[in-house]
């Protein structure tokens, strides 16, 4: 709403004001805000929280979907999860941990890519995925069609 969108701290978001809908968002720049002092770290993380609260709520209530489009990664692939349909690229993998620390930890190279963990062939068999898609077209097609 209006009122929400000016409440935030001036710079920290840029939108436009989308007459009858509410605002769209072209950036969360976060400026100004006393958490990025000297970084921006925190201030991800506890939006990525607030995130995957909403989509979690959402979740009962209206129709969530993730595309996703390129290598989503933590919390990324997490949230993307939270919601009720995915929509993967082909070169979109989703992954917890990345192939190189899981190999640290494992003490051997066990994994030699990110697709290995979360490629389409791992995320669509177990259902993480409900779509694979080749590019950003069928995504945007796929999308619109769900």
């Amino acid at each position: 709403t209006e009122a929400d969108y000016k409440s935030l701290p001036s710079g920290a978001v840029i939108g436009k004001l989308v007459p009858g809908v509410g605002y769209a968002l072209d950036a969360v720049v976060g400026q100004g805000l006393s958490s990025i002092q000297g970084g921006i770290g925190v201030e991800n993380l506890q939006g990525s929280g607030s995130i995957a609260g909403e989509t979690s709520r959402a979740y009962q209530d209206i129709f969530t979907l993730s595309y996703v489009t390129g290598r989503s990664v933590g919390i990324g692939a997490y949230l993307n999860r939270l919601g009720q349909r995915v929509i993967q690229s082909v070169d979109g993998p989703l992954v917890l941990t990345g192939y190189g620390a899981l190999n640290k930890l494992l003490g051997k190279s066990v994994y030699f890519s990110q697709d290995q963990l979360g490629g389409p062939q791992i995320m669509v068999p177990n259902g993480i995925t409900h779509q694979l898609v080749q590019n950003d077209q069928e995504g945007a097609e796929a999308i619109l069609k769900w």
